[in-house]
């Protein structure tokens, strides 16, 4: 029984460099400019053109007095090429967008805009192929249920015990300022003399325990400012509006370019952290463990 002969043969077939190769010398009627483009020296373009016309039998170009043109077999041959070179990028193209993958991130208020503007950048540079589709929401989304594939939520190490946790940050609160606002206010340099500043208040964490725990009584403020994203929060303390408080891992960027200013050294420990949490059932999916084990990879650092 007769061997079955290949339908193309590599040893017939040009290769793709010296096509690449050609059609670049065709566009710019220049070697030494087709080797700019490629990134390559003018010899090797050179030698691909040799190896190229060799393999077909043909002269492409006429080289005369410093100009490039192709031949006529070399015109007959270039509508092939580019199509071919144009069949192969579309293909590539198609067979990229078919392995994106997507993952379902959930965040809270209270870490969303550090998470997009600090990790989750670089996440994507690092990661191009992986379309996160994130959603922030004031109340936790079913993990287990398939809401979302990845989720950072605030509690103790003992809450959601169906769920893979990693600590993320710490929450420590600390109270920050503007440099302008304490400039206009010096006196607020003190904890006793805080409380008669604009404290900016928000539903998460309490001045009032903030102050208790350094032995000042303080009702919890009724007036003022009220933010439910600290993000919003942020930008009216950066605006010199009042006195922030705050997780100091969520400001500590702000603190060390001077946007910001850390009133005192007391941090209150909240006895709570934020964790990168998933359902053991999402963890399977490459994609997903990519995105959890990077986040916990960066709050490790």
């Amino acid at each position: 029984m007769p061997s079955r002969l290949p339908k193309y043969s590599a040893s017939k077939l040009p290769s793709l460099q010296e096509l690449i190769a050609f059609e670049a010398i065709a566009r710019h009627n220049s070697f030494s400019k087709a080797a700019d483009e490629l990134s390559v020296t003018q010899s090797a373009i050179s030698h691909r053109m040799q190896q190229l016309e060799s393999r077909l039998g043909a002269t492409l170009f006429q080289r005369q007095s410093g100009q490039t043109a192709l031949t006529p077999a070399g015109a007959a041959f270039l509508p092939g090429v580019q199509l071919v070179l144009a069949s192969v990028e579309k293909a590539v193209a198609t067979l990229q967008v078919s392995s994106l993958q997507r993952v379902r991130l959930s965040l809270p208020p209270m870490v969303g805009s550090h998470l997009v503007s600090h990790y989750l950048t670089a996440f994507q540079r690092e990661y191009p192929n992986i379309d996160l589709e994130i959603s922030i929401t004031g109340t936790y989304v079913n993990l287990k249920g398939g809401e979302a594939d990845v989720g950072v939520r605030m509690g103790t190490a003992d809450d959601w015990p169906a769920l893979v946790k990693r600590r993320f940050l710490d929450v420590s609160l600390v109270a920050v300022s503007s440099p302008a606002y304490l400039k206009v206010n010096p006196w607020i340099a003190e904890p006793a003399s805080m409380p008669k500043a604009t404290l900016l208040r928000q539903s998460v964490f309490s001045w009032r325990d903030w102050f208790a725990a350094q032995g000042m009584d303080c009702e919890e403020p009724q007036r003022g400012p009220f933010y439910s994203d600290v993000y919003l929060l942020l930008q009216a303390c950066e605006l010199a509006q009042g006195i922030a408080l705050v997780p100091k891992a969520l400001v500590e960027p702000k603190l060390e370019d001077g946007k910001l200013v850390q009133l005192s050294d007391f941090a209150l420990n909240t006895g709570k952290q934020f964790y990168v949490c998933a359902s053991p059932a999402a963890l399977e999916q490459t994609q997903v463990q990519r995105l959890y084990n990077w986040l916990a990879a960066q709050a490790a650092s």
